[in-house]
């Protein structure tokens, strides 16, 4: 991994990271294992925050499994589930997963707001355009999205992940609210906080949400790109993955699937390592995962590049800085792989 190697090199030369860890497999077949660390040693079990990869490692997961047990369905108002204002009435669970609410990002950690009246919160937010009109990239969706599952399935999001997502896929170590004493690569500013969500909205609901909050590793995200790989088994069905991974939203801003980022001929992150279909989705720590479910190729790439980048920039830049770094990683895999 000559190319992807140098170009970590000066990303640590110049403190950009102080931790990475890359897989890239096809099918059963590992093709690129890389882990490097300026703070000690990390390897497959090594956990990171993974911030929006949350979205669809735990929540769109959560979503296909009430689909598939008639719980909820595209289709459905959010005015089932919660009282809506009127500019709220025609939201559907399609728009949450798809990010066409009509309302962007929004800060929601406020002093009244709590994880019990959070929903309220969200559905008093003024809409930024017309529902179904756009996608805006929605953290308050998915948030309210874990509320409604927490209402469909009578348990908290947490707890409804390591029950019918991470213990069904053997994936031991990912979770809400991680045991700090494990190995965890810390994405904020202060030691002290090591093992704490660095998403300040979920941190303000205590470190549980539907957009952010899961922390997970290498081994067990492999275990989630198989599963999308073998087209839901065994915890999904295979109708509900493959309509979820196809473009919902042409003619929009972005392309999204049910639940994930689509990588249509426009979406550059992956540095052409993925093909036009796949699915998956960024964190604002650091991470990715993608997959294509055709050809069996997935990337998982971890780091703690935001963290890095925070403490010399300045907040509305420093993530683009990142997604500098995800494109060109990616580039960097594709030509020594030869993909």
């Amino acid at each position: 991994m000559k190319n992807l190697n140098t170009y970590l090199d000066s990303l640590f030369q110049d403190e950009f990271m102080h931790n990475v860890a890359v897989r890239v497999g096809k099918g059963d077949q590992i093709l690129c294992d890389l882990y490097r660390s300026s703070e000690g040693e990390i390897n497959q079990n090594t956990l990171f925050d993974m911030a929006s990869v949350t979205k669809i490692v735990a929540t769109s997961s959560l979503c296909f499994i009430a689909m598939d047990r008639g719980l909820i369905s595209l289709n459905d108002k959010v005015s089932k589930f919660f009282n809506c204002p009127d500019d709220k009435k025609d939201w559907t669970v399609f728009h949450l997963m798809t990010h066409t609410i009509g309302i962007g990002h929004k800060p929601l950690d406020k002093d009244d707001v709590t994880y019990s009246n959070v929903a309220d919160r969200i559905l008093s937010i003024p809409l930024d355009v017309p529902v179904g009109s756009d996608v805006l990239y929605s953290c308050p969706g998915y948030i309210l999205l874990g509320k409604i599952l927490e209402k469909v399935f009578g348990e908290r999001l947490d707890l409804l992940f390591k029950k019918l997502v991470a213990e069904p896929l053997g994936m031991n170590n990912s979770s809400f609210l991680p045991d700090r004493s494990k190995q965890i690569v810390n994405s904020n500013r202060e030691e002290c906080d090591r093992g704490v969500v660095n998403d300040y909205n979920c941190q303000h609901l205590g470190g549980v949400a539907g957009n952010a909050g899961l922390f997970s590793n290498v081994a067990d995200l492999t275990l989630y790109a198989k599963m999308l790989i073998n087209k839901g088994a065994p915890i999904i069905k295979s109708e509900t993955i493959l309509n979820a991974a196809k473009n919902h939203t042409e003619g929009m801003s972005s392309a999204r699937g049910i639940g994930f980022v689509y990588v249509d001929k426009d979406y550059a992150l992956t540095g052409g390592l993925m093909p036009v279909g796949s699915i998956g989705h960024g964190g604002h720590t650091g991470q990715s995962i993608f997959v294509d479910i055709k050809s069996g190729l997935y990337c998982i790439a971890l780091t703690d590049c935001t963290i890095s980048v925070i403490k010399t920039e300045p907040d509305y830049y420093y993530y683009e800085k990142v997604k500098e770094v995800r494109q060109k990683m990616s580039e960097a895999i594709k030509s020594d792989l030869n993909l």
